[in-house]
């Protein structure tokens, strides 16, 4: 019955993705190519951290990719009333043993991804709650991050951190991406690609939750 659900919800949003993306193709094209995405200083630039850290907001050129957790992106108005409430949704960790067990077997196709990546990039490892943490990561693991300006990245019940660890409002973004892993299993890839195709990353509705997760833990810092 979970399945089903969850099969279903995965197919709605990719319907939903895709009709925002026909119907919209024109601004979806200048979205991509032009990041028109973001909220727009009145000097033109946009805030540009792709790291999710909650500082740093230098100016940075209109063409940049980044984007700030400490600046809320405005849904666009076209968006379905669906995959706006995803975009609030922070899924809660299992409760129960058998909840966790049932959660690490769903999202443990996302998970071996996560291991190739992380054993790809070395570096060190500890568990940090329930999720396998690397940190130090070098080689073409650290390469692709930093060509896509992350400093972290989260792949089912695993963390990849270029540099030291992270701090707890980046942590509890990547977080948000493990438990949203834990809830869509192998439909998490499907589902977060399809919308970042048809949003781009500052609009991708899971990002902008696992970012106001991330405002959130940085207020209480």
């Amino acid at each position: 019955m979970l399945a089903r659900l969850l099969v279903r919800l995965a197919a709605v949003s990719a319907a939903a993705a895709g009709v925002v993306a026909w119907r919209r193709r024109s601004e979806l094209i200048e979205g991509w190519h032009g990041r028109g995405w973001l909220v727009r200083r009145t000097d033109g630039t946009v805030p540009g951290d792709r790291s999710g850290a909650p500082g740093g907001l230098a100016p940075t050129p209109r063409s940049s990719t980044g984007v700030s957790a400490a600046v809320q992106v405005a849904p666009p108005a076209w968006e379905p009333a669906a995959l706006t409430a995803l975009a609030a949704w922070e899924p809660r960790p299992p409760r129960t043993p058998a909840g966790r067990a049932l959660a690490y077997l769903w999202a443990s196709p996302v998970t071996a991804a996560g291991l190739l990546a992380g054993l790809a990039g070395g570096g060190t490892t500890q568990v940090r709650d329930g999720a396998l943490l690397f940190t130090g990561t070098r080689g073409p693991t650290a390469a692709l991050m930093r060509c896509r300006g992350f400093d972290a990245m989260a792949l089912g019940h695993v963390v990849v951190a270029r540099g030291a660890p992270p701090s707890a409002a980046l942590l509890r973004h990547e977080l948000v991406h493990v438990r949203q892993a834990e809830r869509l299993g192998p439909l998490m890839a499907p589902a977060y690609l399809g919308l970042l195709a048809a949003y781009g990353y500052a609009r991708h509705p899971m990002e902008r939750a696992a970012r106001a997760a991330q405002r959130a833990a940085a207020a209480m810092e």
